[in-house]
């Protein structure tokens, strides 16, 4: 048994599947992903290095501060952060995987911290209550829940695309 998605075909000939794990395969269209990718990344940057915040986690009142200090996180520091999720989806065929270890790694960290926030030396906390790490309430079966989620919905779109 083999999944839809890894033999229907896109646009450019590849693999659904093929062009999820190597998003620049045949993709004509990877220099906008690239300046995009870099606007998004400056966008991150700055804002943590700022005010600790982007505009969504300002709606959810989250804050991103440095795991030693308590403050908004440094410039070095808030760039190593914004740079985790593009150099990881950047590398053909690992990108996923590795993606996906960087949003489950706070499964397995005490401070229920990403890898990106590990590296970075950041920290995410709820200004509701800011003793409380912002994902607390998380637990592996949420996760595992979301994910399995996901792969539903990739299943089903892949499904719908085929016809």
């Amino acid at each position: 048994m083999t999944l839809s998605f890894y033999k229907e075909t896109s646009a450019s000939g590849e693999s659904i599947f093929s062009s999820f794990v190597n998003p620049y395969a045949g993709n004509p269209e990877w220099r906008i992903e690239v300046v995009a990718t870099v606007f998004l990344g400056i966008y991150f940057w700055l804002l943590h290095a700022r005010w600790g915040q982007t505009l969504g986690k300002r709606l959810c009142r989250l804050k991103v501060v440095s795991s030693t200090t308590g403050e908004v996180p440094n410039i070095r520091d808030s760039g190593l952060r914004a740079l985790v999720h593009p150099v990881l989806t950047a590398i053909p065929y690992l990108g996923a995987v590795l993606y996906l270890a960087d949003a489950l790694w706070m499964f397995a960290d005490p401070k229920r911290r990403c890898l990106h926030d590990v590296i970075a030396k950041t920290v995410v906390i709820d200004l509701r209550d800011p003793d409380r790490r912002a994902s607390g309430r998380s637990s592996l079966l949420v996760g595992l829940g979301i994910l399995f989620a996901l792969c539903i919905a990739l299943v089903l779109v892949s499904t719908l695309l085929a016809r």
